[in-house]
């Protein structure tokens, strides 16, 4: 049935594509800044689906300039025509998303992959400035406006046509280029409508750990800063000598993973915790953390798990996660969540929450200022030292009545 619809797709949209053409260069042409174009799909696909066909999930987050076609040309500057030859193209970038786009929708202008090569030097003698005397496929524009479609909460636009001569304006120096909209309505990239699914934002444009991509950048509000809390845990393990190297990490409540992350890389064995399978997935897609690093789960009954086990880790973190307990919005106490913790950390628990001064919260957390949440650690469980390191800095519009919570390390 696949290779039935290819057989379709191909001289279908060969024979449709000159029309479609003619049509919408017709339209009004208005100039686009090269910087504001992101990879999109082929062969008239939407980017969001193309990019699913491609197992690429980050494809239509990608700027234009680290695009396979530019890729390509860079490879040319500083090789030369050594990149046409056979064992140098078929590891290209460029050669592998052409012969799977081939694969996958029927073709890439051709529908064989010993043709990709004709491409590629089609491609490289344009960039040169040549006159061309290689073969053209019905369809294919040397010149002409390229097709977009806008991204929604944005100023960048995907391509629809004209990745060839997007890279070629890149490498040439232009700073823009004539395009026609293909479709007014504004599109969201796979990353955008996986960042307004996570639980916790409830659609809102909100991140609540660092996450970067051009399309985000613009109209995304990054909750929690992170850094600085980062900061706070790095000085006070240093501070102390603390070996850290292959040492256990657990982040409860681990959000995307951002601090799991920076604990690997700092090369600890990190991993995680939360119930969020959408706030998890970011840190797959965009950290590149492993599944077996987060453990999908309501955190009082994972941690519970995790204690029957006899799981420890030499480190845990519990950031913004107590206060919900002391709400009531769970069915365990507060005590219960820190006996857990208590039993699950060797040596170091970082540790902030919701306080009494957050006017967000009104009047339901009387009584939990940084003082008395000390003395509480200390009195219900193991810690022998609750050290105050310092206020994190996200009391910022529009969040500005939370924050500003004292981060403990609560010391065996």
């Amino acid at each position: 049935m696949i290779e039935f619809a290819k057989s379709l797709l191909r001289p279908t949209w060969r024979k449709v594509y000159p029309k479609i053409h003619k049509f919408k260069t017709s339209l009004k042409t208005f100039n686009v800044r090269l910087d504001r174009l992101l990879c999109g799909g082929a062969n008239g696909i939407r980017a969001a689906k193309y990019a699913e066909l491609m197992d690429d999930f980050l494809l239509p987050s990608r700027p234009a300039s680290q695009s396979p076609h530019t890729e390509l040309l860079k490879d040319f500057d500083k090789l030369g025509m050594k990149v046409l030859q056979d064992d140098f193209l078929q590891q290209t970038e460029y050669y592998k998303y052409a012969e799977k786009c081939m694969r996958l929708t029927g073709c890439f202008f051709y529908d064989r992959p010993d043709k990709i090569k004709i491409l590629a030097e089609r491609f490289i003698r344009q960039y040169k400035g040549e006159v061309l005397d290689l073969p053209r496929q019905p369809g294919q524009s040397d010149a002409g406006p390229i097709w977009l479609r806008p991204i929604k909460f944005s100023s960048y636009y995907e391509i629809i046509d004209g990745h060839h001569r997007v890279a070629r304006a890149i490498m040439t120096g232009q700073k823009t280029v004539p395009a026609i909209l293909y479709d007014a309505v504004p599109v969201l990239t796979p990353l955008q409508q996986l960042l307004l699914d996570v639980m916790w934002i409830s659609n809102h444009r909100w991140l609540y750990q660092p996450v970067h991509s051009p399309e985000i950048e613009e109209q995304w509000i990054l909750v929690r800063n992170c850094q600085d809390r980062l900061d706070m845990m790095n000085n006070f393990l240093n501070s102390k000598a603390f070996n850290t190297t292959g040492a256990g990490y657990l982040d409860v409540g681990s959000s995307n993973g951002w601090f799991v992350k920076q604990m690997e890389d700092k090369g600890l064995r990190a991993c995680g915790i939360d119930r969020d399978p959408f706030g998890i997935e970011v840190g797959f897609r965009m950290y590149g953390l492993k599944p077996e690093q987060i453990a999908h789960s309501d955190i009082a009954i994972g941690l519970g798990k995790m204690v029957s086990r006899g799981d420890m880790f030499d480190f845990t973190s519990c950031m913004s996660i107590m206060h919900h307990f002391v709400l009531g919005k769970t069915s365990y106490t507060p005590e219960h969540l820190l006996k857990l913790l208590d039993k699950i950390t060797k040596q170091v628990m970082f540790f902030d929450t919701g306080e009494e001064h957050e006017q967000a919260f009104g009047e339901t957390l009387n009584g939990w200022s940084s003082e008395h949440i000390q003395n509480w650690i200390l009195s219900n469980s193991s810690f022998k030292e609750v050290i105050p390191l310092g206020r994190d800095n996200d009391r910022k519009p529009p969040f500005q009545g939370y924050y500003n919570r004292t981060l403990f390390a609560c010391v065996k």
